[in-house]
């Protein structure tokens, strides 16, 4: 098992899939269901053990209700906040 810390964008971009999730109230698994992801590669994302392709983006964008450039406004955002944090 790798004990290298992710790359800050992954671990950033894990925990917004993860809030808004969780704000939406879905588990991983409806969630997954909704994304066509499996309940694995979610907690993986989520987790920011795996990094992510365009097509696995726009799915999660629209399983959470929000066009691909919100999501990565969303995403700048917090990735701002981090690193002045």
């Amino acid at each position: 098992m790798d004990a290298a810390l992710p790359p800050r964008h992954l671990v950033v971009f894990g925990r917004l899939v993860r809030r808004e999730r969780r704000a939406r109230d879905l588990s991983q698994e409806a969630f997954a269901h909704a994304t066509r992801l499996t309940p694995k590669h979610v907690s993986q994302i989520e987790r920011a053990r795996s990094d992510l392709r365009f097509s696995t983006l726009l799915q999660i964008a629209r399983g959470l209700g929000f066009s691909p450039g919100e999501l990565l406004s969303l995403f700048d955002e917090q990735l701002a906040a981090a690193q002045e944090g």
